[in-house]
């Protein structure tokens, strides 16, 4: 703030956006844990659905199970794929 120069070293700025790296990675690890879940949670209603004799929920839960694949390799491409303007620290 102000006009006083920017007195972040280079080590400093390096620090800082690993250690924002790092923040993303710990968020994508938490969704990808809670997509876990759902999907294990999915499986477990299709298949008592399907040995209960209801076929008629296991594609709903098969479709809900893909969306959450899909979901799942937007966030690791989220990590995997370099920002425009730097890309993150290696």
């Amino acid at each position: 703030m102000g006009h006083w120069p920017d007195m972040m070293t280079p080590e400093r700025q390096m620090r800082a956006q690993r250690a924002q790296h790092m923040a993303r990675i710990y968020t994508v690890m938490v969704c990808l844990g809670c997509l876990l879940f759902v999907q294990f949670l999915l499986l477990t209603v299709a298949l008592e659905g399907y040995l209960g004799g209801r076929g008629a929920v296991a594609p709903p839960a098969a479709l809900a199970s893909g969306l959450c694949c899909l979901t799942a390799c937007w966030l690791i491409r989220y990590l995997v794929v370099p920002e425009r303007q730097g890309g993150p620290p290696a």
